[in-house]
């Protein structure tokens, strides 16, 4: 068995720390939410389903394994990353009730999806997993100490090509492929990562591979896309693991001592992971991280 979240927490005390999750109520970040709060530490948690995070929070209550006071949970807002106007408004309204933000771990995401896009005219994919995020972590940069982005080995299909801005806003039906687009967006999350490390002196930033986890991040893959994937993908099939194993990586990258975690590195497995050359290229980090900022720009004041 791989080690899970919860033993990579084990016997720590993260008393006085703040962690912001998004989609932080389901799969690996309800997973992350609980390991957090078992070690004492402050969790924010959001996403789009207020329902569901009404919900989880009453659960966690009930949950005979956590002990926790109920002010270390701050569940009261939500937030629709394909929504940068609901962004903006979770994000200024972090950023006026905490003075630090110790990790920020931009768990949320999409996968495969049919074609189309947000509200902002961005291709779904990228709109949620990739630009959403970049906002909300942009507006808090400021108080955040670090920043995680979780990725995928998806980043590396169809021979992991670069990174293709003209397609971010050109969603056409005839052509669209939704496994890559995925492909592009889970590359976007490294080289955002690699570029806010870069960027801002204070902030150290990692992005992570998971794993193939059994979540429900593939509800929007048609029975056929699913039984090809199957198909296609047998060892990928076999290997996947819990959302307790899925979630070590990135609840150790947000809770490692500085001195111990690699900034701009790409983690899968609790280690620092090779990743395709298309995520070393720093111009093309450069220049995702500058369309992000550009066409974000009228929400970040």
């Amino acid at each position: 068995m791989k080690t899970t979240a919860f033993d990579i927490i084990r016997d720590q005390d993260l008393s006085g720390k703040t962690f912001l999750i998004t989609g932080g109520y389901a799969g690996l970040g309800a997973i992350t939410t609980k390991a957090l709060l078992m070690a004492n530490a402050k969790v924010i948690i959001t996403g789009r389903n207020a329902g569901a995070q009404s919900e989880f929070v009453k659960s966690l209550s009930e949950d005979p394994d956590l002990d926790f006071d109920d002010d270390q949970i701050d569940a009261s807002r939500t937030l629709d990353l394909g929504d940068l106007e609901s962004v903006k408004d979770f994000a200024f309204h972090i950023k006026g009730s905490y003075n630090q933000i110790d990790c920020l771990i931009n768990n949320a995401g999409v996968m495969n999806t049919p074609p189309g896009k947000t509200k902002d005219g961005f291709e779904t994919q990228m709109g949620i997993n990739v630009i959403g995020h970049f906002l909300l972590a942009k507006i808090l940069v400021e108080i955040t100490k670090r920043q995680v982005w979780l990725s995928s080995k998806g980043h590396i299909r169809f021979g992991a090509p670069r990174i293709d801005l003209e397609a971010i806003t050109n969603v056409d039906e005839s052509t669209y492929i939704p496994r890559a687009r995925y492909q592009q967006a889970k590359l976007g999350d490294i080289l955002l990562a690699k570029q806010f490390a870069e960027q801002y002196p204070h902030l150290m930033a990692v992005s992570v591979h998971p794993g193939g986890v059994k979540t429900d991040l593939g509800r929007h893959m048609t029975t056929g896309q699913k039984i090809k994937f199957i198909l296609t993908n047998p060892l990928i099939v076999m290997s996947m693991v819990s959302p307790e194993e899925g979630a070590a990586t990135q609840v150790m990258v947000a809770t490692v001592p500085d001195g111990k975690l690699s900034n701009g590195a790409y983690y899968a497995d609790c280690k620092v992971t090779e990743e395709a050359e298309s995520a070393k290229n720093m111009e093309d980090a450069k220049k995702l991280f500058d369309y992000c900022d550009k066409v974000t720009k009228a929400y970040q004041e």
